[in-house]
């Protein structure tokens, strides 16, 4: 009997009959235990909303798009994927009647796949929905699901999916019948049917599910206890499963023209309960099985990896030379996976991961020996903590068995220096090393992000890393002598469009038809991956199925400006403001932000005032505000939800830090909120300068001292507040975490941000008047103020600010010796500072002269000094400071050579003790393990041979190499290897190429030093002079000729 009949009868017998039809087909009359299943790794979840479809939009879109994210995210930390069948839309409207049907009824097929018993949601209200004729159900179906003549589908999903087992997985709410008292007329044909049956079908229907199970508060069961008891043991779970809920008429969206619901908060709190309840239930973590952190790291990559590795398409080709890589004879460089941001590499890297894991399982790689071959897998970003190289160094030798917990590295350092040897040890464990967006591992360390990675990789080892195309870590791999083998992401052809688009839109059991696929794939974008999956998932959870073309034709082209409309949806479902305002702090933060900065941030409506328009009394600058009451949890979790597959737990698993998980988006905000184009600095607008100010006014009185030093003398650049930046820069516990002993890279920068001509003038005043308050300061040692003055002349000649540095060291000397007791372990630090001002004073020079011999002097005689005394001490540190003495007197004493010495000290003399203190400075940092140093020391080899000689090109290179792969091209050391380089050259009257090391050692220098340094100011002068000049005139002219 189809929805159209109408017969002026009584139904209520036909209607008992069908049910006495139903109650024949039960299986199971009632549960008497709960399904309890153990498991290993991870398991998927599918629950099934079953409900008519015109009526329920508004509950179906809060499950959508609140309550099942929300039960999603809870699933993922206890290693469970969450896929909610929802069948709006997806049946194309030319499917025949008995595709409609065995969709239907199959999706609760895979429920009892995947979960033994569906966790099943039916709605129920004034609606029974269509009920086929005997036509449309073909025999077989009858059969294989036992139809029952006369039920609508939506009665024979509840059959099927809970009725017949007495499912505990199931639950059914029912909309009391008084909204209708609130909905407007020309809405009631939506929600109440016209089918004369339906009535009487209904109040049946909700008789029996309320008798099957027991409703909430009006059950007659002997067991009245809550929904949500906290009693695991018993099955409580199993009662109460109808609940009746109210709500009201709250108005038409504005895009779909649908009836929304106020009042659903009750509605939402126990649908989530509920499942909650229940997956908790049937599967449990098993508390005993407690993983170590590297394993949680491990299983968390392993289920990115399974989850990315899912839908590859169109990327065969690609996929076939990475596997070639894989199981061919090592090449002894890493293999680079090199595409644009959203072209697919996480997806590309997950399934070359995959399919070494298998392929290693079963012995088809070949080179594997007995020990079989290790996959180590680590996608940047998809886990907490997962950008921090360190840990992810760390759990590589871990996994290796290199390590255990007892004598694992201490820092960085150490664990990059372990990790490279045992890359290049051709006894190590066969490994396969496969890192995702290697480009984004913390940019803290970006100048030695890969000093681990050997320039030769052993035989039994592989590595394949993704990245942008020339970012830091790629143009450093090409730069190497030995070149890495690279892959190139091209974009999808349209074939494996159409095909990602089914298998995204087909999880949730919802298809396009032709024209609707046209129309998605013919927009340029859809090329793209990310574009293409951002599309699906804004369909997904679009929710009228007669309106979907339409909402198709109005995605919007263009990664950014997808991603522009998505933002928009967000601001309109889910906070406004506060979305608006949260996207913009990330954006305007340096590093991320914790969650509960963001919230005490938000929760303070002066802040929020530029997008509110409210207004507030100006506060005084400077005094310290008092932070209020942070935003209540119930505004965050409707903000959090919609950002969440955007947002990257940046930090530790605990530390709750939130920063953007793909840049497109960071773009994205750029473009839409601050009106920024491509390459504009943010703070230019009124806007980012607002929240640059904010999270100055936050940070200046953070307690959390690490947080402080990240954010905010970042934040007083951008809004460029020069006064309360040099107040900043001069805190003690400021400078203690920015000055670093080999080159305070990050405090001399932000110092150029103030003296923006480089002479440093407002640092030298600053520092100074510092040290002079801290004299004056009541009851503070002598100690204190010799170390002071100590760490300040360090920054001062790491500044170029000699002559200021010597008067502060001979402070620190004339403190130590006149009330200190020269203690032999503090006079050894200034001999070996007041070494280094001297050894740099010699640098400055263009040319070796004898009028270097006052600097050379001093340098050799304090350099010995220190030696002599760090002889007498004992530790790694001291053994550390000795070769790096030894290395800098065997410089000095190859320039005193050079200026043909005196009668205290011949040329031949020096030259001799300068050879003999390199190789004594390369032996002992080879010792340490310090590549960084090593590389200066082979400089200085390099230095001590005879000039033009092939043997010095040969220590340079090698030099050169080391230092790229310890600090990266701008750093210090590298300016002095490029100088170094061109002057061999220019020994061999090799001009044009002499001109060419030396730009690049002042390039160099303009990024490292800054304009105005001395170093800068001397490779300036160089490269000024009149051959050089000639030489670039005649570079430039040819390179334009070329275009």
């Amino acid at each position: 009997m189809g929805c159209g009949a109408s017969r002026s009868l009584d139904y209520s017998s036909e209607i008992s009959q069908q049910w006495d039809s139903v109650n024949k087909t039960i299986e199971v009359k009632q549960q008497s235990k709960k399904l309890v299943i153990k498991r290993v790794g991870w398991k998927t979840v599918r629950i099934f909303v079953s409900s008519t479809f015109r009526d329920f939009h508004a509950e179906r879109e809060v499950l959508i798009k609140e309550v099942f994210p929300d039960l999603r995210a809870w699933c993922e930390k206890r290693r469970l994927y969450l896929v909610d069948v929802d069948l709006r839309w997806g049946v194309p409207k030319d499917t025949t009647s008995e595709d409609t049907l065995r969709m239907c009824l199959g999706e609760i097929d895979r429920c009892y796949a995947d979960n033994i018993m569906p966790f099943f949601l039916n709605m129920t209200s004034e609606r029974c929905g269509w009920i086929p004729g005997l036509g449309e159900v073909p025999e077989n179906l009858q059969q294989e699901y036992r139809w029952i003549s006369g039920l609508s589908v939506t009665e024979m999903e509840i059959m099927h999916g809970a009725y017949r087992k007495d499912n505990y997985n199931s639950i059914f709410a029912m909309r009391d019948a008084t909204f209708l008292g609130t909905l407007p007329e020309k809405y009631h044909n939506d929600f109440v049917d016209s089918n004369p049956v339906a009535s009487q079908k209904l109040k049946m229907l909700k008789d029996m599910l309320t008798d099957r199970f027991p409703m909430n508060g009006c059950s007659s069961s002997p067991h009245p206890s809550s929904l949500f008891s906290s009693d695991s043991s018993s099955l409580t779970s199993m009662d109460n499963r109808v609940f009746k809920y109210h709500c009201k008429f709250g108005g038409i969206d504005v895009d779909t023209g649908k009836v929304q619901m106020e009042g659903l908060d009750d509605f939402k709190k126990k649908i989530f309960e509920f499942f909650k309840m229940r997956v908790e239930e049937q599967y449990p973590l098993d508390e005993n099985a407690k993983l170590d952190p590297y394993e949680q790291q491990r299983e968390a990559h392993d289920a990115f990896m399974k989850s990315r590795s899912a839908i590859v398409i169109g990327r065969n080709d690609i996929l076939q030379k990475m596997e070639d890589f894989v199981t061919d004879i090592s090449t002894g460089v890493p293999l680079l996976l090199l595409g644009g941001p959203g072209s697919g590499k996480s997806s590309i890297m997950a399934r070359v991961a995959d399919v070494a894991v298998n392929k290693a399982g079963s012995g088809e790689i070949p080179g594997g020996g007995d020990k079989g071959w290790h996959i180590f897998y680590h996608f940047v970003g998809a886990i907490p903590g997962s950008t921090d190289i360190e840990k992810m160094l760390k759990r590589l030798l871990r996994e290796l068995k290199m390590c255990n917990d007892s004598n694992m590295p201490k820092d960085y350092e150490t664990a990059a220096q372990l990790v490279g040897s045992v890359l290049s040890n051709p006894n190590s464990k066969p490994v396969i090393i496969i890192i995702d967006a290697l480009n984004q591992l913390n940019e803290d360390k970006t100048a030695s992000i890969l000093s681990w990675l050997p320039r030769k990789l052993a035989p039994q080892v592989r590595c394949i890393f993704s990245m942008i195309d020339d970012t830091p870590p790629h143009r450093l791999l090409k730069d190497r002598n030995v070149k890495p083998d690279e892959v190139a992401v091209t974009p999808l052809d349209i074939d494996s469009r159409k095909e990602i688009v089914r298998e995204i839109l087909g999880r949730y059991n919802k298809r396009l038809d032709a024209e609707q696929m046209a129309s998605l794939l013919g927009k340029d974008s859809s090329q793209n991956p990310l574009w293409l999956a951002i599309a699906c998932e804004e369909l997904r959870v679009y929710g009228d199925f007669r309106t979907i073309t339409k909402k198709i034709n109005s995605l919007s082209d263009g990664l950014l400006n997808l991603l522009g409309q998505v933002l928009t949806r967000f601001e309109q479902e889910n906070g406004g403001h506060l979305v608006v305002a949260t996207l913009s702090l990330l954006e305007c933060s340096s590093n991320g932000l914790l969650e509960t900065e963001l919230l005490s941030i938000l929760g303070d409506e002066e802040n929020m005032s530029i997008l509110t328009k409210k207004f507030f009394k100006t506060k005084d600058r400077g005094k310290e505000k008092t932070r209020g009451e942070p935003l209540p949890a119930v505004k965050w979790s409707a903000v959090y939800r919609a950002l969440r597959p955007f947002l990257r737990p940046f930090g530790d698993s605990g530390e709750g830090r939130l920063d953007f998980y793909h840049r497109s988006l960071s773009k994205a905000v750029r473009q839409k909120y601050f009106g920024l184009k491509p390459g504009e600095e943010a703070g230019s607008d009124k806007l980012s300068k607002w929240w640059h100010q904010k999270l100055a006014e936050f940070f200046e009185h953070e307690q959390n001292m690490d947080r402080k030093v990240e954010e905010y003398p970042y934040q007083l650049v951008k809004t460029h507040d020069q006064e309360r930046l040099a107040r900043c820069l001069t805190e003690w516990p400021m400078l203690d975490r920015l000055f670093d002993e080999e080159y305070s890279s990050q405090l001399l920068a932000y110092w150029r941000e103030i003296d923006k001509d480089g002479k440093y003038t407002k640092m030298e005043e600053s520092y100074r008047a510092s040290l002079k308050e801290l004299e004056a300061r009541e009851g503070i040692s002598q100690e204190e103020i010799s170390l002071r003055n100590e760490t300040i002349a360090k920054v001062f000649i790491q500044a170029g600010l000699y002559n200021h540095a010597k008067d502060l060291i001979d402070k620190a000397v004339s403190l130590e010796q006149e009330h200190l007791g020269s203690r032999p372990e503090r006079m050894v630090e200034l001999y070996a500072i007041m070494a280094l001002l001297y050894d740099e004073l010699c640098k400055l020079h263009d040319f070796i002269t004898r009028e270097q011999l006052k600097e050379l002097r001093p340098a050799i005689d304090f350099g010995r000094r220190s030696i002599k005394i760090r002889e007498t001490l004992e530790g790694e540190r001291h053994k550390y400071k000795m070769a790096d003495s030894v290395m800098r007197l065997s410089f000095n004493l190859n320039n005193w050579s050079e200026c043909n010495g005196d009668s205290t000290l011949s040329a031949e003399e020096a030259q001799d003790e300068s050879v003999v203190q390199a190789d004594e400075a390369i032996r002992l940092f080879k010792e340490i393990g310090d590549l960084g140093k090593e590389a200066e020391a082979s400089m200085t080899k390099a230095i001590v041979f005879p000039r033009g000689e092939p043997e010095q090109i040969e220590w340079y290179e090698l030099s050169r190499e080391q230092c790229q792969q310890a600090y990266g091209e701008n750093c210090k050391l590298m300016t002095r290897i490029m100088s170094n380089i061109g002057i061999y050259y220019e020994d061999r009257r090799e001009f044009d190429t002499a001109y060419d090391y030396f730009a690049q050692w002042y390039e160099i220098s303009r990024e490292v030093f800054g304009e105005q340094h001395p170093k800068t100011i001397s490779a300036n002068s160089c490269i000024n002079e009149p051959r050089y000049r000639q030489i670039r005139a005649r570079k430039e002219a040819a390179a334009q000729g070329n275009h």
